[in-house]
């Protein structure tokens, strides 16, 4: 192996060390689910001044239905390209995922909350603050609920026939990880033909 070849190895290697170091601990996986949740509830408090709600009752009825329904549509493509294809940070950490998918690692939940606040301020700037908070509360309250169910998918054991089909769609993607890129849902892998059963 030549010299350079040697030193992009040990940099990946690093990398790899680095990623594994800030995404396997206990605490940022468990930690995660508190912040994710306390951000949710933030973002709630943005759609009231003074008590009173900045939204109408129909708002509050059909915006989080549609970010609910937004998280389906954005788990499908980041988990198919932020995961897979395109070659980042992301992607390596996923793969150790898959590597090893019984261990307990997550994003950090700082950079998380940090992009998270980050992206809501930047919206609000052109978007009405309000109805920007709800959208991304319910899409955030979307990822939460994939997160439980992918930790459910790795470790628990249900009798359940609909948690059982989840489960065996995931088990495919580990081993087919071009099919079965939804998790919560199949219905995105019907639409872009990524569905095997």
């Amino acid at each position: 192996m030549s010299r350079f070849k040697n030193q992009v190895h040990k940099q990946e290697l690093e990398e790899v060390t680095f990623l594994k170091k800030i995404t396997t601990s206990h605490f940022n996986y468990w930690f995660g689910y508190a912040s994710n949740l306390s951000l949710v509830v933030w973002l709630n408090t943005r759609a009231f001044h003074e008590g009173q709600s900045l939204l109408t009752w129909y708002e509050w009825i059909y915006i989080p239905f549609v970010g609910l329904f937004a998280w389906t549509f954005l788990e499908y493509l980041l988990h198919k390209y932020a995961y897979h294809v395109w070659k980042s940070p992301f992607e390596r950490g996923h793969m150790m995922h898959h590597d090893r998918p019984y261990d307990l690692m997550g994003v950090p939940w700082y950079v998380t909350l940090v992009a998270m606040v980050g992206i809501y301020y930047g919206l609000s700037y052109f978007l009405n603050p309000a109805h920007t908070a709800i959208y991304m509360a319910y899409i955030w309250l979307g990822y939460i609920g994939y997160c439980i169910v992918h930790h459910a998918i790795h470790h628990w054991k249900f009798e359940n026939r609909l948690f059982k089909k989840l489960k065996r769609h995931h088990y495919i993607h580990h081993a087919r990880d071009d099919k079965n890129i939804g998790i919560v849902t199949t219905f995105w892998d019907v639409v872009f033909r990524s569905l095997e059963k």
